[in-house]
């Protein structure tokens, strides 16, 4: 009788064991009160493109003030192909390869050359198709073709400046050269009267500054590599104004295919980039004044200090952060023209305005060193809250932890039951044996 009731009991505290261990969660979540599984690890994301310019110029800090939104950048090409990382952000454009009369947009496998791609990628890249992303990729880019193929007629590319200029772009990129012409002069002329910043290579030669770059007013721009000494074969002259990174650098051609290159063509591509950058964060801005805080904010390098520059760095590297954070010049012309006032340093950026805890509306005379009662008891409010929120999830934590012990004390207590039945069934089944075998 005893061997039979200590089986059954065996047996349902055996089962009740199984039973709690089956409905002991699997873990439990202090941030919603209640069990659930563990949430699976998030995938391990994507390897971005190796762009060193971007962290030489610190875009991650850039980004966090303006991406160049609400500024169309005129693209004097050979035009660009819509890869997905330029698509996003290009406009229709014209071209003008055929001559005086625009044939057609230049956003449509037009760039045979692969040049402009490669400009607007490094302007203006999104990151969508080969992960390449431009300083400014929130930028638009208006292409404006000139050519076929390398060999820029002077002419074509007046017609494409004074169309780009016809579309109140607010920054033009020419990473071209070509001769002088007084038909080129005057397109270079009327952008800058129109309030645009036009931004030209300074050539690749190792020689004189080409032609546009050389024009008075144009942003002439060499090319440093990643420590930020001056390629052999950029460039140089007293019309040199900024340099920036352009030796080694990650771009893709028209057909999507990734490359490196380097060139003035890729420097002057990041100093469009940063003139594109402070013109979305100040659209109140003149042209004038943004090339001001460009050059008085440049980084120093190659011997020259302050506002002073040479012929081989201009006023030095080109610094895009430093320029967001700068106030607003006082001067609105181009320091790059004759007779402009002087450059001078840059003014501290005005100190944001201060904003109020709760939504509650706050007067004038708050704003004095002593909290107004109104915003004290705001105050009061918030902490109470928060110390409330944080005693709500302490408890909650506690109260769930408690419930976890009791669980898993109650499983390991029927448990250690079970086992001790198990054996006393074993010591009363060895007894009965011994009886049965003495019976016989």
């Amino acid at each position: 009788m005893l061997l039979r009731m200590s089986r059954r009991v065996t047996s349902f505290f055996g089962a009740c064991a199984v039973a709690c261990l089956a409905a002991l969660p699997t873990s439990v979540y202090a941030q919603d009160g209640a069990p659930g599984p563990a949430p699976a690890p998030a995938p391990a994301p994507a390897a971005p493109a190796a762009q060193w310019p971007l962290a030489f110029l610190k875009a991650d800090q850039i980004w966090q003030l303006t991406k160049g939104g609400g500024v169309t950048v005129g693209l004097v090409d050979s035009g660009v192909s819509p890869l997905g990382d330029t698509r996003a952000n290009l406009l229709s454009g014209a071209d003008f390869s055929e001559g005086s009369a625009s044939s057609g947009i230049a956003h449509i496998d037009t760039d045979t050359d692969s040049h402009g791609t490669t400009m607007a990628v490094l302007i203006a890249g999104t990151g969508g198709g080969e992960g390449l992303r431009g300083l400014a990729p929130e930028a638009k880019i208006l292409p404006v073709r000139m050519q076929k193929e390398t060999g820029e007629d002077p002419a074509k590319i007046a017609d494409a400046l004074k169309y780009a200029t016809a579309q109140h772009v607010k920054v033009i990129n020419m990473s071209l050269g070509t001769a002088p012409t007084a038909g080129l002069a005057a397109a270079v002329k009327a952008a800058q009267d129109a309030d645009i910043v036009v931004v030209a290579a300074a050539g690749n030669g190792g020689g004189k500054v080409i032609t546009p770059a050389a024009y008075p007013g144009v942003v002439a721009v060499g090319a440093v590599d990643s420590t930020g000494t001056r390629w052999d074969l950029s460039s140089y002259g007293p019309q040199i104004a900024l340099m920036a990174p352009g030796v080694g650098i990650p771009v893709e051609d028209a057909a999507g295919a990734p490359k490196t290159v380097r060139g003035t063509s890729n420097a002057t591509a990041y100093v469009t980039a940063s003139a594109a950058l402070v013109r979305a964060l100040h659209p109140d801005w003149t042209a004038g004044q943004t090339i001001r805080v460009l050059l008085a904010t440049a980084t120093k390098t190659g011997g020259a200090t302050g506002l002073t520059r040479n012929d081989k760095y201009g006023y030095g590297i080109v610094n895009p952060l430093a320029a967001l954070k700068a106030g607003t010049p006082v001067e609105k012309d181009n320091p790059l023209v004759a007779g402009a006032a002087p450059l001078v340093a840059p003014l501290p950026a005005a100190a944001p305005s201060p904003t109020p805890a709760t939504s509650a509306s706050v007067s004038s005379s708050s704003a004095s060193a002593t909290p107004s009662p109104a915003s004290a008891t705001s105050t009061d409010v918030v902490q109470r809250s928060a110390k409330t929120s944080t005693t709500d999830a302490t408890e909650k934590t506690g109260l769930l932890s408690s419930r976890r012990n009791k669980i898993l004390a109650a499983c390991g207590g029927a448990a250690v039951l079970g086992v001790v039945l198990l054996l006393l069934n074993r010591v009363l089944k060895r007894r009965q044996l011994r009886r049965n075998r003495a019976w016989h």
